[in-house]
């Protein structure tokens, strides 16, 4: 973001009143929130939750299996698509299909009857349209760039532990540490090793329709393409990655920030690789695994 883009922001944060749980927020916090808010949706997550992990670390499944899972659905729908594997994961939406979002979450939570009681603190309240954008306009978007981020969902999410300015003062000056790099990359590797291997069993799919000789010898590749180079390279890269997760976890995981205003780990972070992993695996390991 431009030193210009920063002033009009700046500008704008100075003319609005009446924030429930936003603090003004000086130039340096300002530049470092635009920057957490431009990362992908996930790595958001997880800058807040290392942020607030001691506060919402109860919460962190429904982060990343509901919330996470509907704002990237969300953010499909917008852009037209409808296979996970061509998604490269955005960072923010426009009010419109913010109100989608959430109505979304909504509907997710009153269709699964064991959210409510499970994570009270993670169910959005209920807002007609006009109410939700007006609360998406006054209160959730904190930069006021006209559009909602994942990081300024969670703050406004859990107000009740967090806020714009407490989240920099807790994050600033605390980097990511090159063990986490190296396993998150390795996650990243696994995606488009997922990618290539979708695709493929997409094309011979297609092709496997009908009875002519490429169709049958579409599906022939199609019947062995979990014992084909495409699968035994993502197997590879599942692996990579869980040695680098488990390095980093041994190193990092257990921090346990405390909590305060000063304080940041990467508890958050080494949960989500884990839970990431996990998920990784259950879908595209070795079937005995």
């Amino acid at each position: 973001m431009t030193d210009a883009n920063l002033e009009a922001l700046r500008a704008k944060q100075a003319a609005k009143s009446g924030q429930s749980f936003t603090e003004k927020l000086d130039a340096e916090s300002l530049k470092f929130f635009c920057e957490v808010a431009s990362r992908p949706f996930s790595q958001q997550a997880v800058a807040f939750l290392n942020a607030y992990w001691p506060e919402t670390n109860k919460e962190a499944e429904f982060i990343y299996s509901h919330a996470w899972d509907v704002i990237k659905y969300a953010d499909m729908h917008n852009k037209g698509i409808s296979l996970v594997y061509k998604y490269d994961e955005g960072f923010d939406l426009d009010f419109d299909i913010g109100l989608y979002f959430y109505e979304q979450l909504c509907k997710r939570i009153d269709e699964t009857p064991d959210l409510k009681p499970t994570y009270p603190r993670s169910c959005p309240e209920m807002l007609t349209a006009i109410k939700r954008k007006q609360e998406l306009r006054d209160k959730v978007d904190v930069n006021f760039d006209g559009r909602i981020s994942f990081l300024e969902y969670l703050l406004y999410q859990y107000k009740d532990v967090a806020n714009p300015a407490d989240f920099c003062k807790r994050s600033m000056g605390h980097d990511e540490h090159p063990e986490i790099r190296k396993a998150r990359l390795a996650l990243e590797e696994v995606n488009k090793r997922i990618r290539a291997y979708e695709e493929e069993k997409a094309r011979l799919t297609a092709e496997s329709q009908g009875s002519g000789v490429k169709a049958l010898g579409a599906k022939n590749m199609l019947a062995q393409i979990d014992a084909g180079p495409l699968k035994e390279e993502l197997n590879k890269a599942l692996i990579t990655a869980e040695a680098a997760v488990r390095i980093a976890t041994k190193k990092f995981g257990g921090q346990g920030g405390s909590g305060g205003s000063d304080s940041s780990s990467s508890d958050g972070a080494i949960w989500w690789m884990n839970r990431d992993l996990e998920e990784k695996k259950r879908r595209y390991g070795p079937r005995n695994a």
